[in-house]
């Protein structure tokens, strides 16, 4: 396990440099990846918890989000009832990290799922007929899921995750990485 816990911005950098060749992304799609506060978290994640090898799971992780994002495997990695079990289902593609600290790994999923739920609430008028969204078929009640998730995220407190998304940030952000 590593023992720097930091998140250099280089290695941001760098991550949204090979993803954004592996996508062979167009200039303006990777510079709004670069300025994704959501994809440097699902980046931070690793180097944050300390886990070995941060930029492989950094990487593979980016790499998931974007490629879930697009069409034709937006369909495979949207929301389905069966995920309704728990707030974290639908990310479980993310969620591999080889050790780590549990508390920060878990913090910062707690802080993804809080812009998912977000989300949700915000296009739930939009999605009704259209997409499953919990949400709006009234599976999940979005202000109770998202305050539990911030009270958690709140008794975990880590500053340097802070400076790239906040409880309260996480619930103004899209979840798209584009």
């Amino acid at each position: 396990m590593s023992n720097d816990k930091r998140f250099p911005e280089e290695s941001w950098h760098e991550i949204v440099s090979i993803v954004a060749s592996s996508f062979s992304m167009e200039e303006k799609r990777k510079t709004a990846l670069l300025a994704n506060p959501v994809a440097k978290l699902i980046a931070a994640i690793p180097y944050l918890a300390g886990c070995r090898e941060p930029e492989r799971s950094a990487l593979a992780h980016v790499g998931t989000y974007v490629l879930g994002a697009g069409d034709p495997a937006k369909k495979v990695f949207a929301h389905k009832s069966q995920d309704d079990y728990d707030v974290l289902a639908r990310m479980a593609a993310i969620t591999g990290f080889e050790g780590g600290d549990p508390v920060v790994i878990n913090r910062g999923m707690k802080l993804l799922a809080i812009c998912m739920i977000a989300g949700y609430k915000r296009d739930a008028g939009t999605d009704m007929g259209k997409v499953y969204n919990p949400v709006a078929e009234k599976r999940w009640n979005a202000d109770e899921k998202i305050a539990s998730l911030a009270n958690s995220v709140a008794a975990a407190p880590n500053p340097e995750m802070d400076e790239i998304l906040t409880s309260a940030k996480a619930a103004n952000v899209w979840w798209d990485p584009t």
